[in-house]
């Protein structure tokens, strides 16, 4: 019989700077309540692979990012930016680290996938399209 650990879909690698890193632990030991997207970005950011502020191999999504995704459910696709929960507004596409959606993005690259459940434990899937960061994000 396979486990639940083999039946687990495999989680794509994330990137984080260590700056990044430093801003969210403490927002985490600073967190109102626990939900799920706490919850989230404390497992995502337990097994971030830590980069420099000048890493730049790959593209990945950080804090000020502007990502478009799609949701496998819905398939079409959204474009945010990822901040602070202090710098959030859905009307202007800004979306809260602290939220699931947010806090799956972070660190992810392009074409990467991710699988987390919400607070009713409904499954759901993202993938990750484009990130741009820094005067490329600027339209």
């Amino acid at each position: 019989m396979a486990s639940a650990k083999q039946n687990a879909p495999r989680k794509p690698r994330i990137l984080i700077t260590s700056q990044d890193l430093e801003t969210l632990q403490t927002l985490l030991d600073h967190a109102p309540a626990r939900t799920a997207g706490v919850d989230l970005l404390e497992l995502e950011l337990g097994r971030a692979v830590v980069v420099g502020e000048s890493y730049n191999a790959r593209p990945f999504c950080r804090l000020g990012s502007w990502a478009t995704y799609e949701d496998a459910a819905g398939g079409q696709p959204s474009r945010i930016q990822l901040v602070l929960p202090s710098e959030a507004d859905i009307d202007q596409q800004r979306v809260s680290v602290l939220t699931p959606v947010g806090a799956c993005l972070l660190g992810l690259t392009p074409d990467a996938e991710i699988e987390w459940r919400d607070d009713r434990g409904r499954p759901h899937r993202l993938r990750l399209v484009e990130v741009a960061n820094g005067e490329a994000a600027v339209e």
